[in-house]
């Protein structure tokens, strides 16, 4: 059967999948689906648009992490926002065959949780990979607050940048993406990271 994994649907030597060149080929989530968004995301009233990925400048970044940022004026004070932290995680999603999957790091800033994940291919070919359109990608990955809480990204770099397409990784090289979700864990807290299709992963911030 058929498994749909990863960022950009990743590619394994595994039973079951459809072979390219010398790997077997799935894509990270079914580009054909009818996936709509959790009514747990929409309790968080994410509005954000994607915008520019890894590597790349990011304005929804820059204006979400910044607490000093005014929209205008107010009727009353803000609220104190936490310090933006930044926690070096290095914790593997998936290892298989030289093909590689990492959860590097996890930032905190503006009401905001963005996670930084490296795909690297340590073999001697190539890795294709795929993302799906940007309405599946939103829905494809999710966080597990230690409430119970469901909560999607609202901006990712697979939907900023590639939505749709397909492209590989070369023997050595590695892509940088990430996700942003509308909520701040604090420092010392845990949830639970689903994407895609890979197992998931617990993580804790501290």
């Amino acid at each position: 059967m058929k498994r749909y994994v990863g960022l950009f649907g990743v590619i394994v030597a595994t039973a079951g999948l459809a072979v390219i060149g010398t790997l077997g080929g799935a894509y990270l989530a079914d580009r054909t689906a009818t996936r709509q968004p959790d009514s747990t995301a929409a309790a968080t009233g994410s509005t954000g648009r994607p915008s520019t990925g890894s590597g790349n400048a990011d304005p929804g970044r820059s204006a979400s992490s910044d607490p000093s940022a005014s929209s205008g004026p107010s009727a009353s004070p803000s609220k104190p926002q936490p310090t933006p932290r930044t926690y070096r995680l290095d914790r593997p999603i998936y290892e298989q065959a030289s093909l590689n999957v990492t959860l590097v790091s996890a930032e905190t800033s503006g009401g905001k949780l963005r996670l930084n994940i490296r795909y690297r291919n340590d073999s001697r070919v190539a890795w294709p990979v795929s993302c799906p359109t940007a309405d599946v990608d939103l829905v494809s990955s999710h966080l597990t607050l230690s409430d119970g809480r469901t909560v999607r990204p609202e901006r990712t770099w697979c939907a900023t940048t590639r939505a749709g397409q397909s492209f590989s990784i070369g023997p050595g090289e590695q892509i940088d993406s990430w996700a942003v979700y509308p909520v701040a864990p604090e420092a010392a807290s845990s949830f639970e990271l689903t994407w895609y299709d890979f197992p998931t992963l617990d993580v804790r911030l501290g």
